[in-house]
């Protein structure tokens, strides 16, 4: 996948062909957009590597059975073929390192490094947003009104 030299990097849109991540503090998520894994050519499994000092996750291809990684398979990718990566040590981690808001969502754009397959995300690229209230469209709370025995 080669980068559009024309456009530049304020001008990305987040679509179908922007590989990505999302990285939530609150619910301790990393999300792995579906473009991710085309990038690194549908594997079965990934495996996700944090380098501190750099500030870096790297998402490298794995084997479904490997016990270090994550399958992609079934009801986990079959909702948008997209990943949530529930992992409230390595959010936590990223935070510490990074001193983000915790109110905010982080969206980096992966970089690839085509000699080892793998997606590259530093943090220092990432783009913070507000987190949208009643994200699945569930119901505001309703009150408990009793009818009276007269009507």
């Amino acid at each position: 996948m080669k980068p559009d030299s024309n456009l530049p990097d304020s001008e990305l849109i987040y679509g179908n062909d922007c590989p990505y991540i999302d990285i939530l503090w609150e619910s301790g998520k990393i999300f792995v957009s579906n473009a991710t894994f085309r990038l690194i050519g549908n594997p079965s499994g990934i495996r996700l590597l944090w380098n501190a000092a750099k500030s870096t996750l790297i998402i490298e291809p794995t084997d479904i059975n490997d016990p270090n990684g994550f399958p992609i398979i079934g009801q986990m990718y079959a909702k948008n073929g997209s990943l949530f990566i529930s992992s409230f040590t390595l959010v936590h981690e990223i935070w510490a390192t990074t001193d983000w808001d915790k109110s905010l969502r982080f969206r980096i754009v992966a970089k690839y490094n085509e000699s080892s397959n793998v997606a590259i995300f530093e943090m220092k690229n990432a783009v913070a947003s507000e987190i949208p209230k009643n994200t699945y469209g569930r119901r505001q709370k309703r009150t408990n009104l009793k009818k009276s025995d007269n009507e």
